[in-house]
């Protein structure tokens, strides 16, 4: 039988303790434990955070895992935020009109919420934040609720939803100051709250649900280049209403669904791999962040709905012990 020299070319270390800085792939044999170990990238796993002050779905999430901001939410529209630092949660600015199911963008301290519903109507009206206050901002031309979003304060994006009719393919996008008409989806479709992904000009529209009696929910992706909406990579399964964040060539999708699921997904601009699943499936959770590190917040059902906060952690490495099987 080849030795692991004949075969890779190098000798196994040996130790009585584990080496306190090992690289990744790295591989020793543990002469107090009697076994051989590596150190290995165990790819991306989520671990609890601080929870909410307040539970709430439908909510708005912008920012980054220790910069995030939690906006408004659960009906008939909470008027409060929340500002987390990476490990709780403080009260932020209040904002005018409470809503829920909006459009967000931007970060903790340049922040945007826009369209969504004020129960029991929608509103066209957009607020921006500063870090400490709310003041109104313009007026979207499409009302809209159940909407996918992304990009800042001062280039946002806007895209699906409802009203006033389902399956709404419309694609707004915000300058600062004004709403314009950007180029519309190639599928329309609603159940998009808690996607804020991508930018202005490099959008990803992710999942959603479709009213059709032939394809009732959607894996598609559609990727927004500034003008046009093309097809991405399919999702591994269908998901709505989940909290998608990130860019358009690297993006997380976690939960959502009626039936909530715990899966979540990683994209690198063309196909989805599955990450380490959610702890706490929810529908209509908010989330922020990036590949390497997010956080998903919020969701669930009233009049209970969740305050649990998970951060999502890639790589994540970990000791392991090599085994036979």
């Amino acid at each position: 039988m080849a030795t692991f020299k004949q075969i890779r070319g190098f000798t196994i270390k040996k130790y009585t303790t584990n080496p306190t800085n090992p690289l990744v792939g790295e591989i020793w044999y543990n002469s107090t434990a009697g076994t051989l170990k590596v150190y290995q990238n165990l790819g991306g796993v989520w671990a609890n955070g601080g929870d909410l002050g307040t539970g709430r779905n439908s909510l708005g999430g912008l920012g980054t895992q220790t910069a995030a901001l939690a906006t408004s939410g659960s009906y008939p529209g909470q008027t409060y935020s929340e500002e987390y630092g990476g490990t709780s949660w403080t009260a932020g600015g209040v904002l005018g009109t409470g809503r829920y199911t909006m459009a967000t963008a931007g970060t903790q301290t340049a922040g945007l919420v826009a369209l969504g519903f004020v129960g029991p109507a929608s509103t066209t009206a957009t607020e921006e934040y500063d870090g400490t206050s709310w003041t109104g901002g313009g007026v979207a031309a499409t009302l809209r609720t159940n909407l996918g979003s992304g990009g800042t304060q001062t280039a946002a994006l806007a895209y699906g939803g409802t009203e006033p009719f389902l399956n709404q393919p419309a694609c707004e996008e915000y300058d600062g100051t004004s709403w314009a008409t950007g180029g519309s989806l190639g599928t329309g479709r609603y159940a998009l709250t808690g996607n804020n992904v991508g930018t202005q000009t490099a959008g990803l529209c992710v999942g959603g649900y479709v009213r059709s009696s032939s394809n009732p929910t959607n894996i598609h992706v559609e990727e927004y280049d500034g003008t046009s909406w093309a097809e991405g990579g399919d999702l591994l399964t269908h998901q709505w209403y989940a909290s998608s964040f990130g860019l358009q060539t690297a993006a997380i999708i976690a939960a959502g669904t009626q039936a909530p699921t715990t899966a979540a997904a990683s994209y690198d601009g063309s196909s989805w791999t599955a990450t380490g699943s959610v702890t706490t499936g929810r529908a209509q959770s908010a989330g922020c962040g990036s590949t390497t590190a997010g956080v998903i917040f919020g969701g669930g059902t009233s009049p209970t709905p969740f305050q649990a906060t998970e951060e999502y952690i890639d790589p994540t490495t970990s000791i392991q012990t090599i085994t036979t099987s």
